[in-house]
């Protein structure tokens, strides 16, 4: 004889029905939440110089143009305040074995600055401008100028290569025999508002 609908058996069946539907059913998903803080302190505005190859020319006694090559420099703004920046360049008069050249007779330098791209892992978009071709002298003149929100991270300026030369050197006809010096210096700053 058989009994189909004991109460034991309905109750086993209901409480079947019950871990069926859980087991059915989607878990609802648990979500716990923190913050991730930290503090980034800004950097600094730095430069570094090129090296400037050495030049030799035989006097003529008419002007001439002897072009030389200038290395590879970098520029990197690691302040974190997107206000740009102008790299600038002075030279001091030049001097013959070690001695003020006589008025006239110096030679004069003009540079042609190099386009900066940006270094490996800086994501920035735009960068310093490269101005044109500067007269050299112990004025500072803008060579690069990184506009307000530009010029983050770092840049580099590629050495010359090939025939191409950025620095010129201008001799008049009547210069003086000797060796020839001048410091080139190169300054990245805020620019003056």
């Amino acid at each position: 004889m058989s009994q189909l609908l004991t109460p034991r058996f309905a109750r086993v069946a209901a409480g079947m029905a019950v871990l069926s539907a859980f087991a059915l059913a989607p878990v609802a998903a648990q979500a716990a939440e923190t913050n991730a803080t930290g503090t980034l302190s800004g950097g600094s505005l730095s430069n570094t110089a090129p090296v400037v190859s050495a030049f030799s020319a035989t006097l003529t006694g008419v002007t001439q143009v002897v072009h030389t090559a200038v290395g590879a420099s970098s520029v990197t703004d690691a302040t974190g305040t997107d206000a740009g920046y102008a790299v600038t360049v002075a030279a001091t008069a030049p001097t013959i074995n070690g001695s003020a050249a006589a008025a006239g007779t110096g030679a004069t330098l003009t540079l042609t600055p190099a386009s900066a791209t940006a270094a490996a892992g800086n994501p920035a978009a735009a960068g310093p401008v490269a101005k044109t071709a500067q007269a050299l002298s112990t004025t500072a003149a803008t060579i690069d100028e990184a506009k307000i929100g530009t010029g983050e991270g770092e840049w580099n300026f590629a050495a010359d290569t090939g025939e191409a030369k950025s620095l010129a050197v201008v001799i008049p006809g009547n210069a003086s025999a000797g060796a020839y010096s001048s410091t080139l210096t190169f300054t990245t700053a805020p620019p003056v508002a």
